[in-house]
């Protein structure tokens, strides 16, 4: 599926592909950018987190999070 994701540093639209995917034990999202560099997130307790090591600045995985739950755009965070 596409998300929007704003980017919260640059407030950038960012058009992301999210693929349900199972990784070492979790159940969550390998996140594709356009350029073909993808990361995987699992939600863990409620929060969304990195899964596999790749560093992702926490406003812009809440960002992701609020795209995967469906929340509207507008509720995602900019810091410009």
């Amino acid at each position: 599926m596409q998300i929007e994701v704003k980017d919260p540093a640059t407030g950038a639209l960012l058009q992301l592909d999210a693929k349900p995917e199972h990784f070492k034990g979790m159940q969550g999202y390998r996140l594709m950018h356009p350029n073909g560099s993808n990361f995987f997130i699992a939600n863990q307790s409620g929060t969304w987190r990195s899964a596999d090591d790749h560093h992702i600045d926490a406003d812009f995985l809440i960002n992701i999070g609020l795209a995967l739950e469906g929340h509207k755009l507008r509720e995602q965070a900019t810091h410009t």
